[in-house]
């Protein structure tokens, strides 16, 4: 993802993609210097910004009702889907996350457009025009 989808992500959603704890430490499944999120940032296409911001939106908005913060630990893309890997969530939050993780097959992952998985020698979502960029040669 670009620097400034990046940073737009995580000043937005400080308590999903904090660097420092925003609790003890028992808290959290994985220590700070070892969370991916940190290190690499989101390892996907842009066209899933939006998918992302959304699903934020959503998982803040059940925290607010009493649901506990996702901590996310990596962001990216597998198989040609997103691949959202946090803690703290509970039934509900883990919801929001696979769908979001469903939708993104059919989202460019480069424009955000609707899309479908294709293969090359990887599997990656993308629009028809995106997906003839991959076969050019």
């Amino acid at each position: 993802m670009s620097p400034g989808l990046d940073a737009m992500l995580r000043a937005n959603y400080p308590l999903i993609f904090t660097v420092k704890r925003a609790a003890p430490r028992d808290d959290f499944c994985i220590p700070d210097s070892q969370r991916p999120i940190h290190a690499r940032g989101f390892e996907c296409g842009d066209g899933w910004f939006d998918l992302i911001d959304a699903l934020c939106v959503q998982l803040q908005a059940a925290t607010k009702n009493g649901a506990p913060q996702v901590v996310a630990t990596q962001v990216k893309e597998k198989f040609g889907r997103l691949r959202f890997y946090s803690c703290g969530q509970n039934d509900e939050q883990e919801g929001m996350i696979e769908l979001a993780e469903a939708i993104s097959a059919r989202l460019c992952e480069v424009c955000g457009n609707r899309g479908r998985i294709v293969e090359d020698r990887w599997l990656r979502t993308r629009c028809p025009e995106h997906a003839q960029s991959l076969f050019r040669s």
